[in-house]
């Protein structure tokens, strides 16, 4: 008899752990199209590029705490390439300021600068809404103005947009910054939900910060870092295993709808 319940409890733990197996947390292939388009839609290194890296706080995120200007410039940079028109017009005046001006469109005006002509691309209001679809998994409350830059802003007209240098813009002086990213994990939960974990470290004026606007700082990995001369000069394996001690492990959520994954929170 007492074998019998040994059995039975074998049994029972074999059953529980194939159930885990085939309903429990998966790892997913971290180089995989799949892990590297969700990946894309926390943003760029490029700090001039809709404010930075915003999903790096030492707050968690969602779309909610992100402006309006913010989540759409994300979906900008989110846009295919052949669904995004480039252009080029010429000059056909100077604004109040004396700066040479291009008319695109029936009313919207771009910066020259100091070219001969305005560059600038053109895209579909339909376009941008597939693209904030894609990342947010809702379309814009609201169509507006935004910038895609630090100088760049885009501007609606009926049902387009056009891109490019703006009249007037404010210039933020920024520190030499480097950013390191380094993927951890990316798990598909029993519940449907994606996570990609990843190590995020700042370093700008030879000084560490855990979140992107700089607002938390590392002494430890300050101190560590002041014993290298040039850290520029260690290979990525290196810097790799140093972003891995000394930076901040985060964690991004990802839910599907209607078959698509879109991103829900970083913290």
């Amino acid at each position: 008899m007492q074998k019998k319940y040994i059995l039975i409890g074998v049994s029972l733990i074999i059953i529980l752990a194939l159930i885990f197996l085939l309903v429990g947390d998966k790892n997913l292939n971290l180089k995989s199209p799949e892990i590297e388009k969700l990946y894309s839609y926390l943003g760029e290194v490029d700090v001039y590029h809709c404010g930075g890296l915003n999903t790096y706080s030492s707050e968690a995120v969602t779309k909610d705490t992100l402006t309006s200007d913010t989540r759409l410039c994300m979906a900008y940079y989110n846009i295919p390439a052949k669904d995004i028109s480039s252009q080029t017009v010429e000059i056909t005046g100077k604004n109040a300021n004396s700066l040479n001006i291009c008319k695109v469109g029936e009313g919207t005006t771009l910066s020259a600068g100091d070219n001969s002509n305005c560059a600038y691309t053109k895209i579909s209001k339909e376009s941008l809404k597939q693209a904030y679809l894609e990342i947010y998994g809702e379309e814009p409350k609201k169509y507006e103005e935004f910038n895609i830059s630090n100088t760049k802003s885009c501007y609606l007209e009926e049902d387009t947009y056009y891109c490019g240098d703006a009249e007037t813009y404010s210039i933020s002086i920024m520190p030499e910054t480097n950013i390191y990213r380094l993927k951890k994990s990316a798990l598909k939960r029993f519940n449907g939900d994606i996570i990609i974990s990843d190590y995020f470290l700042k370093i700008a004026n030879n000084k560490c910060y855990l979140t992107a606007s700089g607002e938390e700082e590392s002494s430890t990995c300050t101190e560590a870092l002041s014993k290298y001369s040039n850290f520029d000069s260690l290979s990525n394996a290196e810097k790799a295993q140093f972003v891995k001690k000394y930076g901040k492990l985060y964690k991004h959520v990802y839910k599907e709808l209607n078959n698509n994954y879109y991103w829900s929170k970083s913290y």
